[in-house]
């Protein structure tokens, strides 16, 4: 005899009950995915400045644009005319938000000094927030004195 006991088939249904009913609602809504992706590439871009300031012994900035898609480079001054190379592209170093999404600074201009240090020594904030509906956000933030992002 081959087939499945009744016992099988309703352990197997309600497993698949069980994980629908947890993942789609995270597929049914992916803006804070997109959102919290965003804030991760960002988040992963401010250490790669702090890194690169304490490699090379120079000061780093991060430069933010805030357009539609917001960018944010990375230069070697604030009027970012020598602008960090991407290893990866071989290109400046700009990170640009998804179309959904906005980036947020109370400063637009922050940099690393050659200990990983934030310039000026303030502690400076990024929000990432989607545009659909304004509530999904997530905070990045670069503190003063040691240059700790989180």
């Amino acid at each position: 005899m081959r087939g499945f006991t009744l016992v099988e088939l309703v352990v197997v249904i309600a497993v698949l009950s069980v994980t629908a009913v947890i993942a789609m609602p995270k597929f049914a809504n992916g803006d804070i995915f997109e959102t919290r992706g965003d804030a991760g590439l960002l988040s992963s871009t401010l250490r790669y400045a702090q890194k690169t300031a304490i490699a090379q012994r120079r000061n780093v900035y991060v430069i933010h644009n805030n357009a539609s898609p917001d960018t944010v480079s990375l230069c070697f001054d604030t009027a970012c005319n020598q602008t960090v190379i991407n290893p990866e592209t071989t290109a400046a170093y700009i990170f640009t938000s998804s179309k959904n999404v906005d980036i947020n600074s109370d400063n637009p201009s922050l940099g690393f000094d050659s200990l990983g240090r934030a310039v000026p020594n303030s502690t400076v904030s990024y929000q990432a927030i989607n545009r659909k509906n304004n509530t999904q956000s997530v905070t990045v933030t670069v503190e003063a004195d040691t240059g700790y992002i989180h």
